[in-house]
Parts: structure tokens; C-alpha cells; sequence
């Protein structure tokens, strides 16, 4: 029997299990890279620009964007490209 690298994948409802694990922690304290200047900080230590529909979280060493959290009639958004890592 050869084994094919198809066989393996899977679609994104098998992830289901591992991603409710790792998104029920509470997320302030969890450790997060900026991808900008490369500071490892605490979601919690973070600078929160607010406005009504959501927030951008920004490093408290250099400023730049690390994540944008947007809420919304349509939906939720969690943006994260400033952010090299998330670990929990």
C-alpha cells in the first residue's frame, strides 16, 4: 500500500477540537510576538485603541498594529497579520 500525501488532508472542520482548545483560554494572558519590532508581551499589556464596532491592539514597545478585533452585524473579525505568534 503506498500512502499518498491526499490521504492526509483533511478540510477545516477536522481542526474543530484543537481550535476550541486553544481559543477558550482567556486570551489576555496569553503570550503574543509583534511582528513589527519582535517584542513578546501579554495580550493584556497590549495599547486598546477602542471605537464602537471593535478595537486595535497595538505594541506597547514600538506601536505598530498587532491585532484588530472587529464586531459587526455580519459577523466577527480577529486580524492578526502584525502578530508573528500567538501562544496560550
Amino acid at each position: 500500500m503506498t500512502e499518498n500525501s491526499s490521504d492526509l488532508v483533511l478540510d477545516g472542520n477536522a481542526a474543530a477540537g484543537l481550535l476550541q482548545q486553544i481559543f477558550v483560554p482567556d486570551i489576555t494572558t496569553a503570550q503574543i510576538q509583534c511582528g513589527k519590532c519582535g517584542a513578546v508581551e501579554a495580550v493584556g499589556s497590549l495599547h486598546l485603541h477602542a471605537a464602537p464596532m471593535g478595537a486595535v491592539l497595538r505594541c506597547s514597545h514600538c506601536d505598530g498594529i498587532v491585532m484588530r478585533a472587529v464586531q459587526s452585524p455580519h459577523g466577527r473579525w480577529l486580524e492578526m497579520t502584525g502578530a508573528r505568534y500567538l501562544r496560550f
